[in-house]
């Protein structure tokens, strides 16, 4: 399992990782063997491969271990029977800094060196900014068995790129992770009760100041437009507000999502802040007992979509719009064309006809789980492929 990890900050590559290797293992398990999981990936302060059920070891992925053939990281890929590579869900491109994205692409290569199948898990697929980055994508695209979109510009992009009959449109493998609901939820009146609301607020978006490398540009001013949900949260009568951290990362202040929290509170003394999650599934198990969520890490309002939670995706790239649109879901905004006040007036629509939006997240739901049988489909033949060769 490449570019996954149960050691992450991000609570989303987590979310990722416990998903696949779930839908991975079912797949497996059809064919009466048990699966071994090699994750791959950055290695962080975290540690929640209690999640995952099954036997798993980690692999730090860097640029020494993949220059060294008798690295660590060269003997997991020589005792894969395959590579599931999902990429971070979005590092497939260069919107971020242009020495992750050729970690992304020398990775591909020295996987495909020990002739291991490549199969690109469903993820983002581009943008690309330079005709360099386009290159080199196309190049190692062609080494994959197959290719998996999460989302429809993805998938159009790689008919361009001349992928096409090696790809296949899906969705994201979040909607797969598992969760525990809240059994009140469903008795809580939205016309006159109660309104239990959350907001993820990105640290990388809101520390624009010292964060460095990407290509992100917002249009948005972002703390103003935090201020402003906040500020109707907390001042309507019947909204207790949640704030919900999806990135941990305590030593790089620029992503750590609870530290700014803890800011925002103490602004902010009447919202709730949770202790630390020990896990995805544990944070997608706290979201599920919201009514309301918003948020700008994307694996934290699939959470929400996947959980039953209305949700108003707060959007910073073309993962975002394209994800949700794809499943006809269009309460997304987007942080890189609006402005503050349209984003505003379609938060203050949402909140004046919540059952609207609950139905229509069950709605984009339904066809995401829908969307990823396809996914699913392809795990159980591969599997029983393997299995047929003797693997």
């Amino acid at each position: 399992m490449l570019w996954h990890s149960c050691f992450n900050e991000n609570l989303g590559v987590g979310a990722l990782t416990v998903a696949n290797a779930n839908l991975i293992a079912a797949a497996v398990e059809k064919t009466g063997r048990r699966p071994v999981f090699h994750c791959l990936g950055m290695r962080g302060a975290f540690d929640y491969s209690h999640e995952i059920a099954y036997e798993t070891d980690f692999t730090n992925v860097g640029y020494k271990a993949l220059a060294n053939p008798f690295s660590a990281l060269h003997k997991a890929f020589r005792r894969c029977d395959i590579i599931f590579d999902i990429g971070g869900g979005d590092s497939f491109s260069d919107i971020y800094s242009a020495r992750r994205f050729q970690l992304i692409i020398a990775s591909k290569v020295a996987a495909r060196l020990h002739g291991v199948p490549l199969v690109l898990s469903p993820q983002t697929i581009g943008p690309f900014h330079t005709a360099t980055a386009r290159a080199e994508a196309v190049g190692v695209l062609k080494l994959a068995k197959h290719v998996f979109a999460r989302d429809e510009p993805s998938f159009d992009l790689l008919g361009e790129l001349g992928i096409a009959s090696a790809s296949s449109l899906t969705t994201d493998v979040a909607f797969a992770l598992p969760f525990t609901s809240d059994p009140d939820k469903d008795a809580r009146s939205l016309a006159s009760g109660p309104i239990r609301a959350g907001l993820n607020v990105s640290a990388l978006l809101y520390r624009r100041d010292i964060a460095t490398g990407d290509r992100i540009r917002l249009s948005v001013d972002y703390p103003a437009l935090v201020d402003g949900i906040m500020s109707r949260l907390v001042n309507a009568p019947r909204i207790e507000l949640h704030l919900v951290p999806h990135v941990l990362a305590a030593a790089t202040p620029h992503e750590d999502d609870y530290a700014l929290a803890e800011m925002l509170r103490d602004r902010f003394p009447s919202v709730i802040l949770p202790p630390r999650f020990s896990g995805p599934s544990q944070a997608k198990s706290y979201i599920a007992g919201l009514d309301l969520f918003a948020g700008s890490r994307m694996h934290s309002t699939i959470a929400a979509l996947s959980s039953g939670t209305a949700v108003l995706p707060l959007g910073y790239s073309r993962k975002f719009s394209g994800l949700f649109g794809s499943l006809g879901y269009r309460w997304n905004s987007d942080l890189t064309t609006e402005t503050n006040e349209t984003v505003l007036d379609r938060f203050d629509a949402a909140l004046a006809d919540l059952p609207a939006l609950q139905t229509q997240t069950a709605a984009a739901n339904k066809e995401a789980q829908g969307r990823l049988r396809t996914y699913q489909i392809f795990l159980d033949h591969v599997a029983a492929d393997l299995v047929a060769r003797g693997v």
